[in-house]
């Protein structure tokens, strides 16, 4: 279970290069300093906004990451201490991706009309249930399958194998 604040909700296909420049990707190696240009081109105060809050929750319009399959993209919001993505849907590879590097994404077609920048939301992964605490209305989506929620658990895919074939030795 995740409580925190909606700290953006981005509007339908938001893309890779608004979330991370391609010119970053060749120029900087480190994520971390990298992060620091997250959603640069639309949102410039999202990383110093980012710091401000405790469990940044992003919410998005459907599509979200569309564009260029770039790792990196959900590799700086994560470094942004993102702890979850709610949108209405997803770009296949984006979704992936953020799975593989231990990022929870959500998909829950109900709630991004009415949901607001600053809402309180407590995210309930096993019963998918979220709560938006500041309106007092909860929004049903499927929950993440156990395979997937075992990626997040270990911190994304590398993590993962590591320690089952750890396990296996």
């Amino acid at each position: 279970m995740i409580k925190g604040q909606v700290i953006r909700v981005f509007p339908k296909d938001t893309n890779t290069d608004e979330i991370i420049a391609g010119k970053y990707k060749y120029d900087e190696l480190d994520t971390k300093k990298m992060a620091s240009h997250t959603f640069e081109s639309i949102d410039p105060t999202f990383y110093e906004d980012a710091k401000k809050i405790k469990n940044p929750i992003i919410v998005a319009d459907s599509n979200f990451g569309c564009g260029s399959s770039r790792e990196q993209a959900p590799l700086v919001i994560k470094a942004c201490h993102v702890p979850c993505i709610i949108a209405k849907s997803f770009a296949r590879i984006f979704y992936r991706n953020g799975f593989n590097i231990g990022l929870p994404l959500i998909e829950c077609r109900g709630m991004v009309s009415k949901v607001r920048r600053g809402d309180e939301l407590e995210v309930d992964f096993d019963r998918g249930v979220i709560r938006n605490i500041t309106k007092s209305e909860e929004y049903k989506f499927q929950p993440i399958p156990k395979f997937m929620q075992d990626l997040v658990d270990a911190g994304g895919l590398m993590p993962y194998l590591n320690a089952r074939f750890s396990e296996q030795e």
